[in-house]
């Protein structure tokens, strides 16, 4: 299986670039087309003196990964694409859409529309018949596939390294409306469920780097609880409130790029201490829709560091070290209002957590370390932006099959001297529809900069000298490089592949190593496998 998934992802370079897999989506259906990304991974920190005995403590990194996203009406009455952000929206309008990134939770992934197109009506085979009642009840299901390989080719702590992780995503909601009577109330549940891996522990500390070693989800459990919130929509729905187990990155900073591995924010996942969806700790999150374009929401959520090595059911907090706190107001108009979509965030965080960091410190029989716990927590800002800025037809329709060009970005800051990653920014743009064969498929680039914190290079330094290097601190600032695709190979089958370049790596996540590692070259990419729409659910 894995030797076959690689044979994939060189394929679809090859094809994907040249556009000349075959013509599949000519023959399907509508579907809007989102993706966002989310991968969580502890980082292992090597504390050692000039003594023989050494301790080990972690300090958390976060995690964060794109799936694809939320299942949007195909049109509304006038016969124009719908688009809906920061609320679950599963409607299935009979039709079997070919790109179904969009029959998950909306909550999961960006709201990025690229494609609508004509539909076909549903199979009615096994699945239809066994869940087609239950649906009339307000009972639906989703169940996506995702499979991850990446490979630093050139530089890293450890040349030729590589990482392999599957992840099925399986989603019920229930409309309780439909069910008792509840009105605009409605149950999420999801399970998750990872197989295939293969590196999952090592891979961060082989490739070194806080960019690279983040990707993609880290999974070190067979299967985890992921969600199961109680769901309230009030005020002819411009208020809705959520609460239970969830993760907030379901709610925030939605992606905005068109791939999901290298679309996520260090600042967001380290210093605000939020990972991926697949992770869930106790929440609640309130949105209140201003206008139908603007929106105000806000939440708060445990933060557990010990929640990546159980299974979601053990619900105590007696190992919580915290809570985050989110504000954030944001924009959005899609395809139904206009012929250049945008979307905007701007957020505020607060992590009540203590922040463990490691200095040197010296003593009487020599040079040691000690960590330093700062109480005050940790706080920030991040804004990201998407904006459609040229279309084939020069919008003179808003039909999203057309040719189109989009340009993304986002930057954000932590306000503690202490913070791992002090500040960072990315800016990225791709096209959508180059070839009419695939108007499904899109192709990008990217900048990703990050700015390491104050004491976080000087621990490095001190760390690489410990371990027999000459001390010399890396550069605070990095940047990773990256062209991508999101290319169509079958109907309900599709591949993101991708190919990073980051200048000045550094040793995040193998700090007690005397390598100061080369630039790296990584490559990857992540297969998605649309299986509810394969087996046919209603």
């Amino acid at each position: 299986m894995q030797r076959i998934i690689k044979i994939l992802c060189t394929c679809s370079v090859i094809s994907g670039a040249a556009g000349v897999l075959p013509a599949m989506a000519s023959t399907n259906p509508p579907v809007t087309h989102t993706h966002s990304a989310n991968s969580h991974l502890h980082r292992h920190m090597l504390v050692a003196g000039n003594t023989h005995s050494t301790t080990h403590t972690i300090a958390d990194a976060g995690h964060v990964n794109l799936t694809p996203a939320d299942q949007l009406p195909a049109v509304d009455a006038s016969g124009q694409p719908v688009n809906v952000i920061g609320r679950h929206t599963h409607t299935n309008n009979g039709n079997d859409f070919l790109a179904a990134p969009n029959n998950l939770s909306p909550k999961i992934l960006p709201s990025v529309s690229v494609s609508t197109m004509a539909g076909t009506p549903v199979k009615k085979g096994f699945f239809y018949n066994v869940l087609k009642p239950l649906k009339d009840y307000g009972i639906t299901f989703h169940a996506l596939l995702i499979d991850n390989f990446v490979s630093n080719v050139q530089g890293g702590v450890k040349q030729g390294s590589r990482l392999q992780n599957a992840l099925g995503v399986v989603e019920t909601n229930i409309d309780l409306n439909k069910l008792i009577g509840w009105k605009g109330a409605q149950i999420h549940f999801g399970e998750d469920f990872f197989f295939l891996r293969d590196n999952d522990k090592h891979w961060s500390q082989q490739v070194g780097d806080n960019t690279l070693g983040y990707q993609p989800p880290h999974l070190f459990r067979g299967n985890y609880l992921s969600e199961l919130t109680l769901d309230q929509k009030l005020f002819s729905d411009k208020l809705e409130i959520e609460a239970g187990r969830a993760n907030i990155s379901r709610y925030f900073l939605i992606p905005n790029c068109n791939q999901i591995l290298t679309c996520f924010k260090d600042v967001w996942s380290q210093d605000a201490g939020i990972s991926t969806f697949v992770f869930a700790t106790w929440s609640g999150h309130a949105i209140y829709h201003i206008t139908k374009s603007w929106y105000f929401q806000a939440a708060a959520t445990e933060v557990n560091k010990t929640i990546y090595y159980q299974n979601g059911w053990n619900w105590n907090t007696d190992t919580a070290t915290g809570a985050t706190g989110v504000g954030e107001i944001g924009y959005k108009r899609g395809f139904d209002e206009t012929a250049y979509p945008s979307m905007y965030e701007f957020l505020g965080y607060y992590n009540s957590s203590a922040t463990t960091t490691t200095a040197r410190a010296t003593t009487a029989s020599g040079g040691s370390w000690k960590a330093t716990q700062h109480t005050g927590g940790m706080s920030g800002i991040f804004f990201t932006g998407q904006q459609y800025i040229w279309r084939a037809d020069h919008g003179t329709t808003r039909d999203p099959h057309n040719m189109a060009v989009a340009i993304y970005g986002g930057a954000g800051t932590d306000f503690q001297s202490y913070a791992p990653v002090k500040a960072e920014a990315y800016l990225g743009a791709f096209v959508q529809a180059p070839f009419k064969s695939h108007p499904l498929d899109t192709y990008g680039v990217q900048l990703h900069w990050t700015k390491l914190g104050s004491r976080e290079t000087q621990f490095l330094a001190e760390a690489n000298k410990a371990s027999g290097g000459d001390g010399k601190a890396p550069s605070a600032a990095h940047l990773v490089a990256d062209i991508h695709a999101h290319v169509f190979l079958f109907p309900n089958v599709a591949i993101e592949p991708s190919l990073q370049y980051a200048i000045n790596p550094n040793t995040y996540y193998a700090p007690m190593t005397a390598k100061h590692p080369r630039d790296a070259l990584e490559v990857g990419a992540t297969l998605f496998v649309y299986l509810d729409k394969m087996a046919g659910f209603p």
